[in-house]
């Protein structure tokens, strides 16, 4: 009982642990003990004495034991034979082995259930005891080496038995054994004995397994009654009724209920006609139902009326099951429930089909009651336009001339858009190719294309039928429309003609986003800047106030009107692109099944939405500003204002909207109010919504993600105030073209009551708090996630922006991790991780500071990488930490590792929860570790390689001014710019400063409206885009990680370190240099274009998956797992430890054909070559190669035969 005393101190963890653990269990075992009850002793032996049906005899130990395992042993063969198994063949060690390859069907019979196995493995960990006993009897051991061969088989269990497999509860026996050996070797291998076998104290370990053998004999007998009951009466299959499981539950309901209506109908009917009837009905049934998805209307003619309402009642009943099953398994995968694949498959169309019945319905409501909007308003909404327009001196664009000048740089634009979707497919279908085939035309003879492109709008007004589909982000559905391929062409044209045009024309002013030249981070920066430097935004002595709304325009799409949207147009466009332009959103769009004409609405998934939108959302814009105020905000019409600038601080302080910025259809409005300005719309709001309860407090939005000092502070003035400027932009939008919803809108207000302003833009959360309201002046935050905002006339820090991921963010990349996972299937590893790496790159570059002091998102990192790696394990069947060290997941792929990225090893920072939601300043009081490994290898942080954005703006800022002092000395020197002048600052700036030496930067000069349009790809492409808010080729690449790899390979210990868990060592290369195949064999390449079956897809995905099982072999295959039944392969000498199926095969193939015997033999006969050479030397006389046994080479416990033999020559 060593473990009751204080564990020496000086002892490694692993002992310590050891020591722990037998002590709790001691604790525990004595705190459940009762005293024995008082009972009548009686002598089961004695009793039994005492009749005349029983007679004693004595029995050696050992030969019971050889009794018990000869019995074993016909007990199991019986159960074998009983089966008419005779292709099994179960070894006197009780290994069940297959004779001959067995069929599938063979296989599946030849199946034992746990009862059988569990007995078979207790019956061979009880055959290895008795052989240690029976060795020491026939004298080969001495007694101390079979008390040490008992102390080691207790102790290795798990390693020398697959009991474990059977009976996974056995784990705490085999952890106990574990514990008492660790306990047992440091007590006894100290001082002068030091390590090594003899430790002979077996008594321990033997308590654990015999208490073990007691506990489990009522569970065996169980078990074995069950098997024998089974064997002899046969399955009692009538007995029990199937439960209705998940599976069936669907099917279920709809048998119930085509019976129930059956049943209806034939009581109905007379005797005679009901057999030959029957069928018809159920035809009439699925038929009816098949109109109800498809929303055609079900109409038999000459049905009778009762058989007609009794299927009308049924198609009802059960299409409102159906609904409500849609819904509550959206509601499921929307809260994140666990869910199967095909339930998301399936409820993703079965979502489409209900909104496209619904919006067949909005269509035709429209064409019955529409248009919506009544002339004063369509009227008012086109003369305000056509007054912007002349203010604004903008001349319309004309259709494009038959030689127009920019045409081929357009076209080759157009184009390349258009291939950009193809380059990663793999296997594209019909339209695809087609696709592919008319883009490769067009590069060859633009000049007939772009004629085929003019003739087209200007003719053709009738289209062929799109094709809608959902993207399921698990959040949202977007739609996707596909639209026929020569269609697609001029519409990418038309799109980079419009965008162009209007860029030349700045039709655009610079509220409107996203612009090119701002990536949206940058967009959050300069709106924190700009409303910093405001005059006087943050004083409140005399009661003014600052509000800042954002909100969304609420079904905008949807509600645009397509003969306004004609007549807008014409007032930018020529009238027959105009015309084209409204013909194509008025086309017919199908699902399966489904089609209808959209006569209402908008089609987002047009090449050229992207323009027409934003040209649409200026009219909304200037309903929202007044002409007044948004010339102002733009400027005089020669020199435009610069986004968020004025000519003068007179114009600025005119009117209370002091910034407005719309992002697609978010809109951001900053208002600044003197206390009488306030006071007048509050009142104004209240007369026309009075308050008397002061309930508008409640419901009022909030930003819940900040702790509580640091929300908005819902006093009753600033309430009114913000239910008054949302009232008041809301009037301003008629109802009819759309409306802001106050459950999207958030309006912030900075009062003498709030000290700070909060705002979420692009998926950063910002909170400024202005160095005037820190309490007592207190000094600046230095942490990461703060951008210092400067006053620019006097350079000093005035305010400061606290940023943080919106929850929806987080939820984003959540879905995005769901889906990757998801999708996983059967891809191999290195795909899995590449979606990975996208996946965490795309969020780590754009949101970068902000990551850090979003805790929740740390925590959805450190989960999402172990989901990612577990999903890698899972693929080899063993999720053991030992056998997956991370050089296996990190190093990268010329090394054979999966080269993934990590932000799981982070130290998330953690306070008392209950005051932390509090208050900002509640103190981090301990950090918890993400990610850890026994190995303690700590593999770097991706996000600390990644400039923050701050430093990245104000680097810019500054590389840029540079490269135009450069340019400017440049030019007045006569000489061209070289490298070494820029050579600094070449891989700097937004957007980098080697976007401008690309060899397509003519080209790309043209390219306008090019980040809108990458906003609105994800409505024709069905793929999730994590760079939708760069380009590499506009902005450069944002972010460099050469850096990280060569920290990642020195954290795992250099190059020799990671390749000291693979094969390196077996494959003699001399180098590691060159050894990788990056890519994958030709073999592969070729079969992947094939047709195959989905057997061979998914077998042909295994191929990379085996290659690096192989190269990993040494880990994954350890020997010093903590479980893991040893087996050798048949034939080969290589041991296995524990199931790994991928594995096994591969070594199977590669030492098939008995390749292992070859190798023995070629060594031995080399040997006796080299030998034969060296005779004199060794003084050998002559060298005699002995018969080999076949088996010889992979018997490992076979010492005795001899390979060869040498004669000394003496």
């Amino acid at each position: 009982n060593f473990y009751l005393e204080h564990c020496p101190l000086d002892q490694p963890v692993k002992v310590r642990v050891s020591y722990q653990k037998l002590l709790k269990l001691y604790v525990l075992n004595a705190l459940h003990h009762k005293p024995p009850k008082a009972m009548a002793k009686r002598n089961l032996f004695r009793s039994l004495k005492n009749t005349k049906f029983f007679q004693q005899t004595t029995l050696d130990w050992v030969e019971a034991g050889l009794q018990v395992c000869r019995q074993g042993y016909n007990m199991l063969n019986l159960l074998i034979h009983r089966k008419n198994l005779n292709y099994l063949h179960l070894d006197y060690n009780m290994n069940l082995k297959p004779i001959k390859t067995l069929t599938t069907k063979e296989r599946k019979k030849s199946r034992f259930g746990n009862a059988f196995h569990l007995c078979r493995e207790i019956l061979r960990l009880t055959k290895l005891i008795v052989d240690a006993h029976v060795q020491f009897r026939l004298g080969n051991v001495d007694a101390f080496q079979l008390a040490d061969g008992l102390q080691y088989m207790f102790a290795h269990v798990g390693q020398l038995t697959g009991m474990y497999r059977y009976k996974y509860k056995l784990m705490k026996q085999i952890r106990m054994c574990k514990d008492l050996k660790h306990l047992i070797y440091s007590r006894f291998n100290t001082g002068p004995v030091g390590k090594g076998p003899g430790v002979g104290f077996w008594a321990p370990g033997w308590r654990v397994w015999l208490f073990f053998m007691r506990g489990i004999v009522p569970l065996l007998e169980r078990w074995l009654g069950n098997l024998l009951a089974r064997q002899f009466e046969g399955r009692n299959s009538k007995g029990v009724a199937k439960t209705v499981t998940k599976q069936r539950v669907e099917s279920h309901f709809d048998l119930e209920l085509r019976a129930a209506v059956m049943h209806d109908i034939l009581d109905m009917m007379p005797e005679s006609i009901k057999q030959n009837r029957a069928k018809t009905i159920l035809q009439h049934l699925s038929e009816a139902w098949r109109c109800w998805k498809a929303n055609i209307p079900w109409k038999v003619p000459g049905m009778p009326a009762a058989i007609e309402n009794i299927i009308l009642r049924y198609i009802k009943s059960k299409s409102d099951w159906w609904t409500s099953v849609a819904h509550y398994n959206r509601e499921r995968i929307r809260r994140g429930a666990t869910v199967d694949k095909a339930v998301v498959r399936k409820n993703l169309g079965r979502l489409t089909r209900l909104y496209l019945k619904a919006e067949q319905e909005r269509q035709n409501g429209y064409l019955k009651d529409g248009p919506y909007i009544s002339s004063e308003e369509a009227v008012a909404i086109y003369t305000s336009t056509v007054h912007w327009l002349e203010s604004r001196k903008f001349s319309p664009i004309p259709f494009p001339p038959l030689s127009y000048k920019h045409d081929t740089k357009l076209l080759v634009l157009a184009l390349e858009k258009l291939k950009e979707a193809y380059s990663v497919h793999g296997r594209l279908n019909q339209s695809q190719r087609e696709e592919l085939a008319l883009v490769e035309q067009a590069y060859d003879n633009p000049h007939e294309c772009l004629s085929r492109i003019k003739r087209l709008l200007l003719t053709q007004r009738a289209f062929k039928e799109a094709g809608i589909e959902f993207f399921d982000t698990y959040d949202k559905l977007i739609p996707c429309y596909d639209i026929e391929p020569v269609e697609k062409i001029t519409d990418a044209y038309l799109d980079q003609f419009l965008h162009y045009e209007g860029d030349k024309r700045s039709l655009l002013p610079n509220w409107i986003k996203p612009a090119d030249s701002e990536p949206p981070p940058l967009l959050v920066y300069k709106w924190c800047q700009g409303i910093n430097n405001l005059t006087d935004v943050w004083d409140t002595n005399d009661g003014e106030c600052v509000v800042m709304m954002e909100t969304v325009l609420s079904r905008v799409y949807e509600k645009i009107d397509l003969t306004l949207l004609n007549r807008l147009l014409r007032l930018i466009l020529d009238h027959n692109l105009a015309d084209y332009i409204t013909a194509k959103n008025n086309t017919t769009l199908t699902f399966k099944d489904m089609s209808h004409v959209n006569a209402y609405g908008f089609i987002r998934g047009l090449q050229f939405s992207s323009f027409i939108f934003q040209y649409y959302g200026l009219v909304l814009d200037l309903l929202i500003l007044g002409l007044q105020r948004a010339s102002e905000l733009a400027g005089p019409p020669q020199i435009p204002n610069g986004f968020l600038q004025y000519r003068d601080q007179a114009t600025e302080t005119r009117h209370p909207i002091r910034f407005y910025t719309r992002y697609v259809d978010r809109i951001h409005i900053l208002f600044r109010f003197s206390a009488d300005e306030s006071r007048d719309l509050i009142q104004r709001y209240l007369s026309v919504q009075p308050d008397p309860n002061n309930e508008n407090v409640i419901g009022y939005n909030n930003k819940r993600c900040w702790p509580r000092d640091c929300r908005m502070r819902l006093i009753k003035h600033d309430v009114n105030l913000g239910r008054a400027v949302f009232w008041n932009v809301k009037n301003s939008l008629p109802r009819s073209l759309t409306t802001i919803e106050w459950d999207e809108t958030f309006v912030s207000v900075y009062s003498k009551d709030n000290p700070q302003l909060l705002f979420s833009m692009n998926g950063f959360e910002v909170r400024i708090l202005p160095r005037i309201r820190t309490q007592s002046g207190e000094q600046y935050s230095l942490k990461d996630g703060v951008w210092n905002l400067t006053q620019e006339s006097t350079k000093e820090r005035t305010a400061q922006a606290f940023l943080r991921v919106s929850d929806q963010g987080i939820q984003d990349f959540n879905n995005r991790i769901r889906q990757v996972l998801m999708s996983s299937g059967s891809a191999t590893f290195s795909k899995i991780i590449n979606k990975w790496n996208t996946a965490l790159i795309g969020l780590m570059t754009y949101y970068r500071e902000a990551v850090v002091h979003t805790n929740e998102l740390l925590d959805s990192l450190v989960k999402a990488e172990n989901k990612v790696q577990t999903r890698v394990k899972i693929g080899l069947n063993s999720k053991m930490p030992s056998r997956f060290p991370p050089a296996v997941f990190y190093s990268p792929k010329e090394l054979g590792g999966l080269g993934m990225l990590s932000m799981g090893f982070v130290l998330i920072p953690q306070s008392d929860l209950r005051w932390s939601k509090q208050t900002d300043s509640g103190g981090i009081s301990h950090f918890r570790s993400g990610m850890s490994h026994e190995e303690d290898q700590l593999i770097p942080n991706l996000y600390r390689y990644l400039q923050p954005w701050e430093a990245e703006f104000l680097d810019s800022a500054r590389v840029w001014s540079e490269y135009a002092m450069k340019r400017k000395e440049a030019t007045a020197s006569n000489r061209r710019l070289t490298l070494e002048d820029l050579e600094s600052s070449w891989d700097r700036g937004i957007p980098r400063i080697n976007t401008l030496f690309q060899k397509d930067r003519h080209t790309l000069a043209y390219d306008k409206g090019w980040r809108v349009r990458t906003h609105f790809q994800q409505f024709h492409r069905l793929r999730a885009n994590p760079f939708w808010w760069t380009n590499q080729r506009h902005d450069g690449k944002l972010w460099q990680l050469n850096n990280y790899r060569v920290d990642v390979i020195s954290a795992l210990g250099g190059v020799e370190g990671i390749l000291e868990h693979s094969l390196f060592k077996g494959t003699a290369f001399p180098t590691w240099e060159g050894l990788f195949w990056e890519k994958a064999s030709g073999f592969e390449e070729s079969m992947k274009y094939k047709k195959l079956t989905n057997a061979q897809r998914s077998g042909l995905n295994q191929i990379p998956n085996r290659r690096f099982t192989m190269w990993w072999s040494p880990t994954i295959n350890r020997a010093n797992v903590y479980v893991g039944f040893q087996v050798q392969l048949d034939l080969t000498g290589v041991f296995m430890h524990g199931k790994i199926p991928t594995l096994k095969i591969s070594l199977i193939q590669i030492f098939r054909a008995h390749l292992w015997q070859k190798i023995h033999e070629s060594v031995v006969m080399d040997l006796c070559q080299v030998f034969d050479q060296e005779l004199e030397a060794l003084q050998i006389e002559t060298v005699q190669k002995e018969t080999i046994h076949p088996r010889k080479s992979y018997k490992m416990n076979s010492s005795d035969r001899k390979s060869t033999r040498l004669n000394s020559s003496h």
